[in-house]
């Protein structure tokens, strides 16, 4: 927050350093540049802690907005959108961090609009949307510390998408392969010029720097047991049901604060999402939507927390996307167990919310 202030009022960092592309909050803390420019943009309206969470809140009406517009291409009635982005809004992850502050909401719009050019180019071949879309994964680096890893697995899974419509040689993959280095040769020009600022930042973030330095002893380091049992357990222990769709212990250190960071009528939408999915759309559309979800708390893996929500926050977009499309799947639907079984979860859907949205103002 202060170096947002600092950036809002003078246009230099709290060391006095014009043209930040990363911000020292501590001695080995960085920021990165999204949520401080945004936050700085934000000072203009208000001053003080409510500039960072009035930023974040914008963030999150904007997510909301674009999973509408994401959805308008997939369903095809009008209340699947609404229902999906008020879905969104009200899921506890992506309400809480939106009215928090902090970084990780920042994510988000990036990774929706890499989801809008991805389906725009599976349903009319459109590359210029396909290539904003993974330019907007490229930005998207910037956002958070666990972006860079999560940006680059969507990367990963983008060209996988390619490769399954049939997309075969270099220049059909020429185009998305620059658009998503752009953004990053901007970080490359920075670490020339501040060489100092990289085993705190990407050093930590992505890449140690001994291990830039020497490939294969970074290869040994990750494929080390101990390291690759730890990150396993992590991240398997992220798709626990108990703590994605259940109340967890209040936790006042948290931000969640014990609330679960899905709606469990969620878990049900999204099973019949996949199904759906697979039935009815593009075969790299459902791959690209069931492994962003898996892919995203592979970065959050790496950082050696336990249900780090916060830096898997990008798995919020595709289960809701998924869930989204359950409701419609369910809609369409004529047996009476199913109609009957949806609308038992449709009615937990508000009175699991406000449980969760008592848990979290708990004093």
């Amino acid at each position: 927050m202060r170096q947002a202030q600092s950036v809002a009022t003078s246009g230099r960092d709290t060391d006095g350093r014009a043209a930040q592309l990363y911000f020292r909050a501590s001695e080995e803390h960085w920021l990165q540049p999204v949520p401080v420019y945004a936050t700085a943009l934000v000072s203009a309206l208000v001053s003080g802690s409510m500039a960072a969470r009035l930023a974040s809140a914008i963030v999150g009406a904007l997510n909301v907005g674009l999973i509408y517009l994401l959805m308008r291409r997939l369903c095809p009635n009008r209340w699947g959108p609404v229902a999906t982005a008020a879905l969104l809004a009200i899921t506890p992850a992506h309400l809480a961090f939106a009215r928090t502050g902090v970084d990780a909401i920042y994510s988000l719009p990036f990774v929706l609009v890499w989801l809008i050019g991805l389906r725009d180019f599976l349903d009319r071949g459109d590359r210029w949307h396909l290539t904003a879309g993974v330019f907007a994964l490229g930005v998207g680096t910037y956002t958070q510390p666990s972006a860079p890893l999560t940006m680059g697995f969507l990367f990963a899974i983008t060209c996988a998408a390619l490769w399954i419509t049939g997309a075969r040689g270099i220049r059909a993959y020429a185009g998305i392969v620059t658009a998503f280095a752009l953004p990053l040769s901007i970080a490359g020009l920075w670490f020339a010029a501040h060489p100092s600022s990289y085993p705190d930042t990407f050093g930590r973030w992505v890449i140690h720097a001994a291990h830039l330095r020497y490939p294969m002893d970074g290869m040994r380091a990750f494929l080390n047991w101990t390291t690759l049992g730890t990150r396993t357990s992590l991240y398997w222990g992220f798709f626990d049901p108990s703590w994605l769709f259940f109340n967890a212990p209040y936790l006042p250190g948290t931000v969640l604060r014990g609330a679960a960071p899905f709606l469990l009528p969620a878990s049900l939408f999204s099973l019949m999402g996949v199904a759906r999915c697979a039935r009815v759309g593009p075969p790299a559309w459902t791959i690209a939507l069931v492994a962003g979800a898996a892919a995203s708390p592979l970065a959050a893996s790496t950082f050696g927390q336990p249900h780090a929500i916060g830096a898997a926050l990008a798995v919020v977009p595709f289960v809701t996307v998924l869930a989204g499309c359950g409701l419609v799947d369910w809609s369409e639907r004529k047996g009476a167990a199913w109609r009957w079984l949806g609308w038992a979860a449709i009615a937990a859907i508000p009175l699991q919310f406000f449980g969760a949205y008592a848990r979290y103002f708990r004093a």
